[in-house]
């Protein structure tokens, strides 16, 4: 089947986030004490979902709530992580073939902040951000369900209606064996990356239908995948 949209996640994914994300949440974690003392004991509640897992260690939804909007706040201010390298070039090479949005457990202005930094804004239709829609696999389904999304950006401030692809697959790219199981079970096709916070055995024993060793491959991924399906076409 054809592709209609290719949704990317942005931390680790599209930007260098282990750090960068790990420095702006030990704040959180020293202010509201949540035991999530270490790096590794953080990057582990991304297994799921990560609003789920604040919740549970918070114990009620009034102070899951606190520790969200406090995150999110420190995150508009603090967080500017850089951009994969090799990646701006990918993503605009695939916005001119594809219909591209986001689905980001990030909040709304700091994804805005890193693809306004990257002059990568206008190669995103859409962005479904944390504050949005904080289950991805619920993002995936609104985008599955509905055609509309299929209308892209080129890279210009204004939406393609002429090129949009209103049937196909929808495949989400990403670093995170959570991502990939809420993407298959929404039902879209999944991508993992091995430079983010999983590794490629983890992510392809999730489901991943490939993982990228190099940003570069995803090209080469979605090319053959196009290939393929004008040849099933003739």
């Amino acid at each position: 089947m054809s592709l209609r949209m290719i949704l990317f996640d942005l931390d680790g994914t599209l930007v260098q986030t282990r750090e960068a994300s790990w420095r702006v949440f030990e704040k959180v974690n020293r202010r509201f004490d949540l035991g999530i003392n270490s790096a590794e004991a953080f990057y582990a509640l991304s297994e799921g979902n990560l609003f789920a897992g604040l919740r549970e260690k918070c114990g009620d939804d009034a102070r899951a709530k606190e520790v969200k909007d406090y995150f999110f706040d420190l995150l508009l201010s603090e967080y500017r992580p850089p951009v994969i390298p090799g990646m701006r070039s990918v993503v605009q090479s695939l916005a001119a073939r594809y219909p591209l949005s986001v689905v980001s457990s990030n909040a709304m202005g700091a994804i805005r902040h890193v693809l306004d930094d990257a002059s990568l804004t206008q190669c995103f239709g859409h962005v479904f951000s944390g504050d949005v829609e904080p289950d991805k696999e619920r993002a995936i389904q609104k985008v599955l369900g509905d055609p509309s999304y299929g209308l892209g950006r080129r890279g210009t401030p204004g939406y393609d209606e002429s090129a949009g692809n209103h049937t196909g697959d929808v495949v989400l790219i990403t670093d995170t064996i959570g991502d990939v199981k809420a993407a298959i079970s929404a039902g879209a096709r999944a991508v993992g990356v091995s430079w983010g916070m999983h590794s490629p055995a983890q992510l392809e024993s999730a489901g991943a239908e490939f993982v990228a060793v190099w940003p570069e491959e995803l090209l080469i991924h979605f090319r053959e995948g196009s290939s393929q399906d004008r040849a099933a076409h003739r």
